[in-house]
């Protein structure tokens, strides 16, 4: 379990675009979403991350865009 806890939160190589993210972890392309969400620096706030925010529900585990924005 610790294994896999300290692998969700470091810092990825270099983005990887259509894998899973996790909101703890972050990567050279991280870009920060303009609205909302300004206090971290983690995939969760990037503009590469599309954890559903605009859903009912948004994902734990989300997905990677890179290089397309999923949000402005």
């Amino acid at each position: 379990m610790e294994i896999r806890r300290r692998s969700k939160n470091r810092t990825l190589p270099k983005p990887r675009s259509g894998g899973s993210v996790w909101p703890e972890q972050g990567c050279p392309a991280f870009t920060r979403r303009e609205v909302g969400l300004n206090c971290a620096r983690g995939c969760w706030y990037c503009r590469y991350g599309n954890f559903h925010l605009r859903e009912r529900v948004a994902l734990d585990v989300g997905i990677c865009c890179w290089p397309k924005k999923q949000m402005e």
